[in-house]
């Protein structure tokens, strides 16, 4: 008995009173008129909210006042709630109190509730037998809340008298009519409480995949291990059944169990290439420990430990693998793309951050999540801003190479420009290891025209005119992907020098390198995104960054430094992912960080612009697209800094 039984004969009168008085101009006396009505509905939604939010007793007590209020089969209904609640809080008297009263109203699919309810108490008190008699009375079709209902009753009873396969089956089959993942989950649950029983431990394999997955499981739940030999139980379990339902739901959920309320994991892996591609990887790294030397001070992380796994040596999915098994409590990695995809089939277990995005759908895994340095970021920044600055027509050059980088790159940005209203009228694509860029420059600002215009205009005339090119006039914007900053200082001239100087220009964090001081006047006016604690730093991060560059100067190149970010945000966000943070965004290094329903932690970068050869950090700005009567967008009211 969890709770007191309250007084029986003045429940209904008690609680009755209690909630006409929550409902103003509700009387209880006058329950046919619209103002009880509304009042029913309004009670019932507090019920539901109740029940949702944890509260069994309040919805139980609410139920049962609905049923005082109501007739016929929907009192039965309101009575069967409430039972269904009692039962949950083991007062199983009360509950048969109220099923008794309940079937004087009850409608067929009411009586089919009963039984599956008076089922459920039969098993609780040990009729597992009685159970299963009861649940036989049952006539197709059932309503899919009493069929699930029934076999989660139907499944307990057969554990209870060690019929582990039939048991099994059953459960089985209800989690293919289940819809959310806690419903899955609860139902994972139940068969590993089942497979608990020693009886459990000594079941054949049947020939089904699904169920044998299952039974192989008996003598791991049967024998009590907890700790480091529950999850390497798990793990060479998962080996053999990777594609199990209980792979990536009810395996992370038993070792979840076990983390308590640290504010922190005990024990972190840190995945990365630290072989093949040293240098970003010593960065993150660095980042990284330099975090957790910092936050050691915190209460509860001095005991924190940090273990490198290098996943060019061992093979990321080898990396992985060992970090489970050598206890860690949450895996940081791998970095590369392709290491990310080599381990989703072990994620479940274990809560990781991977520093990288794949394209594998992955929201069906359970604790896994990605962040990265996503040029798509970087894109969406670029197409937001110049939309704010009042940019509707956009002109866009970019590199033709052998990885299609600049050609996604350039999809990126058409796509979100375009959403938020705007056009790309015109893309040409050039070689980043030319040296002169007027052929592409040429075409995308229509000059080409405007000398073909001249020399037929010079033809008919037969004299030589005098002649300055014009540039097309209906371009609000050029953005311009440079892949170095090398690149980046002739484009921006060759631009000028062909009549663009006085379109904005906006580029990508390449062509900006925070470790070089001196000014670089030939990308004058450019605008970039790019981390904030690079080009908007507060006095912590500006302090931090000289540090950095006082004890090891070779290390604070611009990359580099992106990366060093990187790994001081991949630290504190293990912190807000395993203590479930629940206020995002986080403001980062590498920008305002916001976790997505997809996993993903995406950033939103501040702009600087270059002003005297030297980035200048510019002030926010949001959008507000406003429509015409026509239909037509006007150029939006630019907010303040947020």
């Amino acid at each position: 008995m969890i709770a007191e039984k309250p007084v029986r004969s003045l429940l209904g009168l008690a609680t009755l009173v209690v909630l006409s008085a929550l409902v103003a101009g509700c009387p209880a006396t006058t329950p046919t008129t619209p103002q009880a009505s509304d009042g029913a509905r309004a009670l019932e939604e507090r019920a539901r909210q109740a029940e949702a939010a944890g509260d069994a007793r309040t919805a139980m007590q609410l139920y049962r006042g609905l049923a005082d209020q109501s007739r016929g089969e929907q009192r039965a209904r309101y009575l069967i709630d409430a039972a269904r609640l009692a039962i949950e809080l083991d007062d199983r008297e009360l509950a048969m109190q109220w099923l008794r009263e309940a079937g004087g109203d009850a409608g067929a699919p009411e009586q089919q509730a009963i039984t599956v309810l008076l089922a459920d108490i039969d098993v609780r008190e040990g009729r597992a037998a009685n159970a299963l008699a009861r649940l036989g009375q049952l006539r197709e079709p059932l309503p899919t809340r009493v069929m699930t209902d029934a076999q989660s009753v139907r499944g307990r009873a057969l554990f209870a008298l060690d019929r582990i396969v039939e048991a099994v089956e059953v459960l089985v089959e209800r989690e293919t009519w289940l819809e959310t993942s806690d419903e899955i989950l609860e139902n994972q649950r139940l068969i590993w409480e089942g497979l608990s029983s020693p009886r459990a431990a000594s079941v054949r394999p049947t020939g089904d995949p699904l169920v044998d997955g299952w039974i192989a499981l008996a003598p791991i739940a049967a024998s009590g291990v907890s700790g480091n030999e529950l999850r390497g139980a798990l793990i060479e379990w998962r080996r053999e059944h990777v594609g199990h339902p209980a792979a990536s739901g009810l395996l992370a959920d038993l070792l979840s169990t076990g983390r308590g309320g640290a504010a922190y994991p005990r024990q972190v892996a840190l995945l990365l290439p630290m072989s093949t591609a040293r240098a970003p990887a010593s960065a993150i790294r660095d980042g990284f420990l330099a975090a957790h030397l910092a936050d050691r001070s915190a209460e509860g992380n001095a005991d924190v430990s940090i273990r490198i796994y290098d996943t060019s040596t061992l093979g990321a999915a080898e990396a992985y693998q060992r970090a489970q098994l050598e206890g860690a409590d949450f895996i940081v990695g791998p970095l590369l793309a392709q290491e990310v995809e080599q381990i989703l089939p072990q994620v479940g277990l274990v809560p990781t951050l991977a520093l990288n995005f794949v394209d594998t759908e992955t929201t069906w895994l359970t604790g896994f999540w990605q962040f990265a340095l996503a040029p798509e970021d970087e894109i969406r920044a670029i197409a937001r801003r110049a939309y704010a600055e009042g940019a509707r027509t956009a002109l866009a050059l970019v590199p033709l190479d052998s990885s299609g980088r600049g050609n996604r790159l350039l999809n990126s940005f058409r796509s979100e420009f375009e959403a938020l209203g705007g056009r790309l009228i015109r893309y040409e694509t050039y070689d980043p290891a030319a040296q002169d860029f007027s052929r592409p420059i040429r075409a995308l600002l229509n000059l080409d025209r405007s000398e073909q215009r001249r020399a037929r205009l010079a033809a008919n005339l037969g004299i030589e005119l005098g002649f300055e090119p014009r540039r097309r006039q209906d371009a609000d914007m050029i953005f311009l992907y440079a892949p170095n900053r090398g690149v980046a200082r002739l484009l921006a001239p060759a631009l000028r020098y062909h009549y663009a100087g006085d379109i904005p220009t906006y580029a990508t964090p390449e062509i900006y390198d925070p470790a070089d001081s001196g000014r670089d006047t030939d990308l004058e006016d450019i605008a970039f995104p790019d981390a904030p604690w690079l080009i908007a730093p507060n006095p912590e991060q500006s302090a931090l960054r000289s540090q950095l560059q006082g004890y090891s100067p070779q290390r604070a190149s611009g990359g580099n430094l992106r990366l060093y970010g990187m790994g001081v945000d991949a630290y504190r966000l293990v912190g807000a992912l395993y203590g479930g943070a629940e206020h995002w965004p986080i403001e980062g290094l590498t920008g305002t960080l916001e976790l997505r329903a997809d996993g993903k932690i995406h950033r939103t970068l501040p702009f600087a612009r270059f002003r005297n050869g030297r980035p200048v950090a510019l002030e926010p700005l949001d959008v507000e697209p406003r429509p015409t009567v026509a239909g037509e967008l006007r150029r939006p009211a630019i907010l303040g800094a947020r």
